[in-house]
Order: structure tokens, then sequence, then C-alpha cells
């Protein structure tokens, strides 16, 4: 009944299958069950005997059968994978391209990838004589599909250098949805009309209403030329709405409406003025609540910067800011001041000490506000220490702090390095930066975020400022922060403990460079100030020669004066020797001095500051706005006066990062 050859056949059969494993493995594993029933319950074991014996015969006289069916059904399939293989390669929407490694010439290409190319024979041409993008696309092999625009078409493309072939894929649908849906997002903001109620507030009834109606038609022309949803909800304030496609135009434009309008409303006697802030989304999910919140935050960074500006940022990206080209400094009141002092005074009192800092390199500002501080905080009763870094005085702080009146400061461990404050300092510690507000300019970095910290500057706020101050006093429209801890003592009703002569003439010295001798930022306060300091003895004589040039310094900065090079036919640069190592006080009076050169509406010096780090100080006469070019180079400053640091370059390489900036100032404005 079973023949010898017919079973070696058969299982030579299972040996041969790629599954013959699995099978011995079941079937040792169903008779090890069957065994085990057969004792347990003979009938079924018995049962389980029958079925086995039963599939082995139904095996044994089909298999032939079976494997002709098997055989057919493979072949059917083959056949099948084949046709599919080659509709894919000629007729898919995917092309193909076969190419030589050796010097990339085309072998083979299928008619999508010919129709994608532009319907050209291309077999045996080199690809870079198509685009040099493919040559670009070669020299990767990162197995991910990229992205690529040629011939106003978006193209996924994936490279196999180990089969010499180039898919693509046409994305352009794709890509023209995604990109419809971007600038489709809603885009939240506010707008804030400075100074409205004090404007107001000095017209009568009928004045007031006509102006009010005339400021919103300017407005709502506006919104409805670009538009912008826009809703009143404060005599001051407005929200826009209006999506990611009119925000490019507005920044395109660079809002030059608002401009327009400011000096509409300047030469009716009416300084108004405008702030907006604008948050835009970065995915396709977004919340309007978060979108409100971070428009708020951008409102209150263009008002912290001085108002009359715009500022548009996401939540994690750098903001850009827009107009910000006045520099009222007349636009101060001392009831603020006041106030901030107040302020002051309950955040001292209840310190158990005051660590003071200036930032790094620091000038006669930030030198002198400190002292100016020390001395409030000394009437106060409180332990105070300023932080100083001896290494990086200048000779103008250098000369400052070697004065006999200084000795006794350095003597009673009130200037001390940040290690001598981090061991005095306790949890009811305050920390006060003076003359900045950017934690990674200040000598007491390590401390901020850890103690209460109050803030107390006259820079336009940027982007980088300290989370959660206790108090901030940012004056951009202030000449110097030095003017700004003066005023605290105007206001003090107690003068029998005032400034001693040396710290008079510290905080007089910090106004006087900060003004370029009362020329630059200078208003009717500056002046009070300045007689006050005088009152209480400060020496301008001293002043004078703290700040004389040596002659080795004149003559450098004679050599700077020499490179000066004009670009647009208003930008004065020096670009320094880039070995030289030059003090900032030097370059900065280069700076100042091209002022005084005609037809010059600002100056950048480029020096070597360190060995590692290239500076431009940048001057205005006002028209230029220095600070936003600064700040896009990672710097910051005033709109007339500003400055920055770039680490790892060359003065030539910051020159020419300078010079692309210089050419979009001149031409968006």
């Amino acid at each position: 009944m079973l023949d010898k050859d017919r079973i070696k056949q058969f299982m030579k059969l299972f040996h041969s299958l790629e599954i013959g494993w699995q099978v011995y493995s079941i079937t040792i594993i169903y008779l090890l069950i069957t065994f085990a029933a057969l004792f347990l319950r003979w009938q079924i074991g018995l049962m389980l005997l029958f079925l086995l014996i039963i599939t082995f015969f139904v095996l044994y006289f089909n298999y032939e059968n079976i494997i002709r069916n098997l055989n057919l059904i493979a072949n059917q399939l083959s056949t099948d994978v084949k046709n599919a293989q080659e509709d894919s390669i000629y007729r898919a929407p995917i092309g193909v391209l076969l190419y030589n490694p050796s010097d990339h010439r085309i072998k083979w290409i299928n008619p999508m990838m010919q129709h994608m190319l532009g319907d050209k024979d291309l077999v045996g041409t080199v690809m870079d004589e198509i685009d040099e993008k493919f040559v670009d696309l070669l020299s990767g092999d990162d197995k991910q599909w990229q992205i690529m625009n040629y011939r106003n078409h978006s193209y996924k493309v994936l490279h196999q250098k180990e089969s010499n072939a180039l898919y693509l894929m046409d994305v352009t649908e794709e890509v023209d949805i995604r990109n419809l849906r971007k600038i489709d997002r809603t885009v939240f903001g506010y707008l804030f009309l400075d100074d409205y109620n004090e404007i107001v507030e000095s017209m009568d009834d009928k004045q007031s209403t006509t102006f009010d109606s005339e400021v919103i038609t300017d407005i709502n022309y506006w919104a409805k030329e670009y538009g912008i949803y826009m809703k009143r909800i404060d005599d001051e304030k407005f929200i826009l709405l209006l999506n990611q496609y009119v925000l490019e135009q507005l920044e395109k434009d660079r809002f030059k409406y608002y401009d327009t309008l400011r000096e509409k409303y300047l030469t009716r006697n009416t300084p108004l003025s405008f702030s907006i802030g604008i948050a835009y989304p970065e995915e396709d999910m977004y919340s309007i609540d978060e979108l409100a919140i971070q428009a708020q935050a951008n409102l209150d960074l263009a008002l912290g910067r001085g108002g009359d500006q715009v500022v548009v940022r996401s939540k994690s990206e750098r903001a850009r800011f827009y107009g910000g080209k006045t520099d009222q400094s007349q636009k101060r009141t001392n009831i603020r001041s006041r106030l901030v002092y107040q302020g002051l005074k309950t955040s001292i009192t209840h310190a158990d000490n005051i660590i003071i800092g200036g930032h790094r390199t620091p000038d006669l500002d930030s030198i002198g506000s400190a002292l100016g501080l020390y001395r409030i905080c000394k009437i106060l009763k409180k332990p105070t220490y300023i932080v100083v870094n001896e290494e990086d005085f200048n000779k103008d702080v250098r000369k400052l702090l070697e004065m006999e009146q200084a000795a006794g400061l350095w003597d009673a461990e009130i200037l001390v390095d940040i290690d001598h404050a981090k061991q005095v300092a306790t949890k009811n510690s305050l920390v006060v930066m003076v003359d900045h507000h950017r934690p990674s300019l200040s000598e007491v970095e390590p401390l901020i975020g850890k103690y209460d910290t109050v803030i107390i500057d006259h820079h336009r706020r940027g982007e980088e400022f300290p989370e959660g101050p206790v108090l901030t006093y940012i004056e951009p429209y202030a000449s110097s922060t030095s003017e700004m801890i003066t005023e605290f003592f105007i206001n003090m009703r107690n003068t029998t403990e005032s400034l001693n002569e040396f710290e008079a003439t510290a905080l007089l010295a910090g106004v006087i460079v900060d003004t370029n001798n009362f020329t630059n930022r200078t208003g009717s306060r500056t002046f009070d100030v300045a007689s006050y300091l005088k009152s209480r003895g400060a020496d301008s004589g001293q002043i004078q020669r703290i700040m004389r040039e040596n002659l080795a310094h004149m003559l450098q900065r004679s050599e700077m004066l020499e490179k000066t090079q004009m670009i647009e036919g208003k930008y004065a640069v020096i670009v320094a020797d880039n070995d030289i190592i030059i003090d900032n006080v030097t370059a900065a009076q280069s700076a100042d001095f091209l002022l005084e050169v005609e037809d010059v509406e600002a100056s950048f010096v480029i020096y070597r500051r360190t060995e590692n780090t290239v500076g431009i100080s940048a001057r205005s006469l006002g028209e230029e706005n220095v600070q936003t070019i600064m700040e896009r180079l990672g710097g910051g400053g005033h709109l007339s006066n500003a400055a920055t640091q770039i680490e790892g370059v060359t003065t030539q390489e910051a020159y020419n990062q300078l010079f692309d900036q210089l050419i979009d100032q001149s031409q968006g404005g």
C-alpha cells in the first residue's frame, strides 16, 4: 500500500520546505499531546491519533496535486508581480533614474522621469548639465525623502546610492495645499495708542471727540486696506485678527503706514504714536488663547522698549521689530520715578543684603549708577556689595576706582568679585541689575533667578530678559542709568544724608559718557540731574582727567579713522585690523567722531575686542535706527547708540554681516 520510494520523495519534499522545521516541531508537539491523552483519557488520545493518520494519508496521496497547484499559484503571482513592477516603473507617478556612478551620466530613465525633466531624451547626459541640484543630491545617501524645487514644481527625492538610482515624486499639489494652510493661519494682535489719554486730557470735549474720530478713521482705513478685523476694547487698545498672508504683506511693507500717521499727528502738535504686538502660530494646531497671551507679551515688549514700534513674534522664534524711529527724550515724567523709588525702597528694606551688578566690561555709567544705588542702600542701612571684575575694566573705569576716595570701597569689601557675592548671599538677598537687563551680559549672572531681582536700565528692552523680577524700571528715553539713579536722590525728602563728592562725580561721569558730553539723548531733566550733581560736589575737572586720552589711544584712533569707508552714501564704517585688540572706549569715540563728518547719518566701528570676540560700536544722528541693526546681529542699545559682540569671527567677517544689514536697512527703511 505504501510505496517506499514515494515515502522518501514525500519526506524529501518536507525537508526542502523553508517551513520544514516548523512542520516537524508541530508534529512532535502533537504526538506528545496525543501520548499524554492516551494515558489520561484513552478515548481522546485515540481520536487525536486517528486525525493524525488521516492527515498523513491525505498529504501522502495528494501532495503532487498540492505542489502542482502551488506552482500554478506561484507562477501566476510572479507574473502579476512582474507586471506590477513594470507598470510602476513605466506608468506610476514616480520618476526613476539610473546613473553611472563614475561620471554621473544617465543610463536609463522611465517615462515619468522624462516628463518631469522636460520630455527630452536624456540618456547619456551628464546630470549637472540638467541642474546642479541633482549633483548635490548625489553627494548624500541618507535614504530619506527630501523636498526639491525644480521647474516651478515641488518634488520628493530619494537617492539610493547602492543601486545608483534617483526617485522623484511630484508633490506640488500637496506643498501648495500646505502653504495655503500656512498662510491662512490665524494671527492675533493688539494695537495700543501711545500717550492717548495724556493727549486727550489736554483738549476740550469738542477737540477730543474730533481727534478720537479722526484716529479711528485712520486706523480703520488701514484695517480695511489689508482685510484686518479690528475691535476696540479700551480707549487706548484694540484687538486685531488677521491671517499669515496679511502679516507677510504688512512685514513686507514694514508697517510704514504708522510712520506716516505719526508724522501726520506730530505736525499738528499731537505727538500720537502706535505700539503693536502681533503673535502667529508655528504649527497647524494652535490655541487662540495662547496667541492672545503671546500678543500681549509682544505688546509689553514694544512698550518696554519705549513704544512707537511693532513687535512680531511667535512663542519660540526671535522677535522682529519695526518702527521705533523716534527718540522722544522729553516723553518722561517724574511721577514714575517717584513711584519706582518707593517700590525700590520697599524691596531694599525687606532684604537681608543688596548685591549690585552692572554689565560686563563696565563703562562709567554702569559703575556710576552702581555707586549711586550703593549710597541709597547705605542710607537705608542695608549691607551692600557691588560685583566687579577688575580684568574687564577699561582705562576710564580703572582711573575712577583708583582714586583715593574709592580706596575705602575696596578695603570695606564693598567692591567684590562674584565668588565673594555668592558667599554673602542669603535666601533674602536682593540682586539689582543696573545699566543692563540681559542676564548673559551681567556681572551677577550666576545669581539671577536664584534671588529676588530688580532691574534699572535705560536701554530698550530686548528679547532676553530675567524671569519674574520683583521690580523693573526701564526708561529708554532717559539719557543714562546714572540720570535715573540721581532722580531718586532728587525725590528723597531726607536731604541730610545724600551723595558724597566721589559718588556725585561718578554719576555725572556716567551721564557725560552716555550723552557724549550732553549732545545725544539729552533732555531738560538731564540738565536738572547734572545741576543737582554739581550741587553735591561733582568734580568736572576730575571727570575730564579721567576721560583724557593718552597719546597711544589718540594715534590708534587716528589710524582707525583712515580706514573709514562709506556705504550707500550715508553709513560710515571702520574695519579695524583683526590682529589688534582695541579698547571699547576708543572704538566708541571713533564712532562718535564720524558723526561729525558731512553726509554721515550713522557710523559703525568694527574692532577686535578680545581674542575670540569682535565688537561693533554704532552711532547715529537719530534718523537711522542703529539699535535694530545691532539687535539683528545679537546686540542692542538705543536708537542712536548701540553695540554688539560677535564671537568666533574676524573683523572682515563681521563687516560682511553688517554690510548685509545696512543694505537691507537702506532698501527697506
